[in-house]
């Protein structure tokens, strides 16, 4: 009980890392971009199937975990369709995220395309403080057994622009607020759901017949919470091999490495860790992706972030 305690009193203090958990971003972006925006399904394969888990702060009891699962494909020319199924678990706070995904791929000229994404979606938050004590009996979230959980139906659109292997994409996760039942006590930011913005670049280099540099930026704009911004690379090898370091806002360094079999399945690795006193003691963060995809007889072989030609 004294763990949960803490972690409560450690979220009140911090509640933008509460709320910053109801949408949760995984490294994963980088080799499988379908799970960060709509604009991205259908994209890069015929059909794929993408699984991930990643746990945060291992060496603090009640850490976040985090399970995501992303299916895509194309059913018809210019069309993508697919899901994102997201589980976060954070001591006492849960949230779960079903989207469908749906993109059109319109060609403005030789190379130039625009991507529409949009993306409805049933978000699920909740609070457990059944294992909490509290000297307050009147605190609303503890009348009666602890838990309250709450279901939104809400939706996201982005926009993207690419030019062979660069890709730009704007992008809202959420476009409506959701307005918590417990708005006007200390818990709202923890229930609530909010409006988010995201800036999402990548480009990739070709540095011979086998290498390629990978350059990406993501920009987050979420309330209740700093603004957070990403910067890395990844050395690829014959598109199949790679090795690549971000920096987060934050005083966060992640080093992450793959491979693909066959241009079909993919194993990707992922360690954060940071350099400032709590989190220095945190164990870190590991992130660990399992991808199956399929090219198709007439798809040239391409790296996971190349448009294919329609």
């Amino acid at each position: 009980m004294r763990i949960y305690r803490l972690f409560l009193l450690f979220l009140l203090f911090f509640p933008g890392i509460a709320n910053a958990q109801q949408y949760p971003v995984l490294d994963e972006y980088r080799i499988n971009p379908g799970i960060l925006a709509p604009s991205f399904t259908g994209t890069t394969s015929l059909f794929q199937v993408y699984l991930t888990q990643r746990n945060d702060w291992t060496g603090i009891p009640g850490s976040p975990v985090t399970g995501a699962v992303n299916i895509e494909g194309i059913p018809y020319q210019n069309m993508g369709i697919g899901t994102n199924i997201l589980v976060n678990k954070a001591g006492i706070y849960r949230y779960l995220s079903v989207s469908l995904n749906y993109a059109y791929h319109l060609k403005i000229a030789e190379n130039h395309f625009l991507h529409f994404g949009i993306s409805p979606s049933l978000y699920q938050n909740s609070i457990d403080l059944s294992n909490i004590i509290n000297s307050d009996p009147n605190d609303p979230l503890q009348n009666g057994s602890g838990k309250n959980t709450e279901t939104f139906l809400n939706c996201g659109a982005s926009l993207m622009y690419s030019f062979k292997t660069l890709n730009i994409c704007f992008s809202f996760p959420y476009l409506f607020n959701n307005r918590s039942l417990y708005q006007n006590t200390q818990y709202s930011n923890y229930l609530s759901m909010s409006t988010n913005f995201q800036f999402y670049l990548n480009y990739m280099l070709d540095l011979g017949k086998d290498w390629g540099l990978q350059f990406d930026v993501l920009y987050r704009n979420m309330p209740y919470t700093p603004w957070l911004i990403d910067a890395g690379l990844m050395v690829k090898y014959k598109g199949s091999v790679w090795l690549g370091l971000l920096y987060r806002r934050g005083n966060t360094i992640a080093v992450n490495a793959g491979f693909s079999v066959a241009n079909s399945f993919v194993l990707g690795y992922n360690y954060e860790f940071s350099g400032s006193a709590m989190m220095g003691k945190s164990g870190g963060t590991h992130e660990v992706t399992l991808g199956y995809t399929l090219q198709g007889k007439n798809q040239k072989k391409a790296t996971p972030l190349k448009i294919k030609d329609y």
